[in-house]
């Protein structure tokens, strides 16, 4: 019986004397390289992307466009301000709302009514601006730069845009100088889509 109790305690320091020799071994060396991306990722389909609807809606499109506007707004600005209190407000069956984030244009269409918005408080935001920068009392000399940068902007149109020009060496194959540049694992044909 003493056996017993005693073996317990050997595993014990067996476990113990092989931790402490990991502890004691020689570190191991830490990559520091920087690993190039693979674009193996552009290959990949999303999540989501069997989950989409493109079908036309049968019903609710009127309320489909005003989610949309709803979703597009800021959720300070939004009344109601839930998914859930906006789907009591139009008599609309619950959890629809998640069938309307699914369907294809979703985004899109939210895009579009985000910038609709935008565009509408875009001058009130410039005025806010403006004030702030020309305030006798309380000029802000961040909201001037805001607003000086905001001009010029509009005034450098007639800037010339500036040109990249390909690496080109003579004497040397372009298969070779666009070798330097790509990842060694990198393959360009898997990308390019080919035309029939």
């Amino acid at each position: 019986m003493e056996e017993n109790l005693l073996k317990p305690l050997e595993d014990l320091e067996r476990y113990k004397e092989e931790i402490e020799a990991e502890v004691l071994e020689e570190p191991k060396k830490i990559d520091v390289k920087i690993p190039i991306p693979n674009p193996a990722y552009l290959l990949k389909e999303s999540k989501l992307a069997g989950k989409r609807d493109d079908r036309p809606l049968a019903k609710y499109t009127k309320e489909y466009d005003e989610f949309c506007r709803w979703s597009a707004l800021p959720k300070d600005l939004r009344n109601p301000k839930t998914a859930l209190l906006w789907e009591k407000k139009n008599m609309m069956p619950r959890g629809y709302t998640q069938y309307f984030k699914q369907r294809e244009d979703f985004t899109n269409n939210r895009l579009t009514f985000f910038w609709e918005w935008m565009m509408d408080v875009y001058p009130d935001v410039v005025y806010a601006v403006y004030q702030r920068a020309t305030n006798k009392t309380k000029g802000s000399d961040k909201a001037a730069g805001i607003f000086i940068e905001l001009l010029s902007r509009k005034m450098n149109l007639d800037k010339p845009k500036v040109q990249v020009q390909p690496m080109i060496l003579m004497g040397i194959e372009q298969a070779k100088i666009d070798a330097i540049f790509m990842p060694k694992d990198y393959d360009n044909k898997a990308l390019i889509p080919t035309t029939k």
